[in-house]
């Protein structure tokens, strides 16, 4: 699960673990357009999550969304792996 900051209220986090969770059934499901519509929403409420950055990379089938959400994650932390070799193929 996402590292969430204290400034999020309970109920924040809650939506945002839902959120998450309805994201991840959405992909077991094949229905890679509701994840991803998930992870925007948990993006609005924690924007900076990698996990849902990276979740949305994965999902988005728009090259620019892609590059966005990688860009994102990188933003966040210059050292992540999987993001900048993500990003490479692009």
């Amino acid at each position: 699960m996402p590292i969430m900051p204290s400034t999020l209220s309970t109920k924040q986090r809650e939506q945002f673990i839902k959120l998450c969770q309805a994201a991840r059934a959405a992909i077991e499901r094949g229905q890679l357009q509701d994840a991803q519509l998930y992870f925007r929403y948990a993006a609005q409420i924690h924007p900076h999550s990698i996990t849902v950055w990276l979740g949305l990379a994965k999902v988005s089938t728009d090259l620019e969304d892609k590059r966005v959400a990688l860009e994102n994650i990188l933003a966040l932390d210059p050292n992540h792996l999987e993001a900048q070799q993500l990003l490479n193929e692009l």
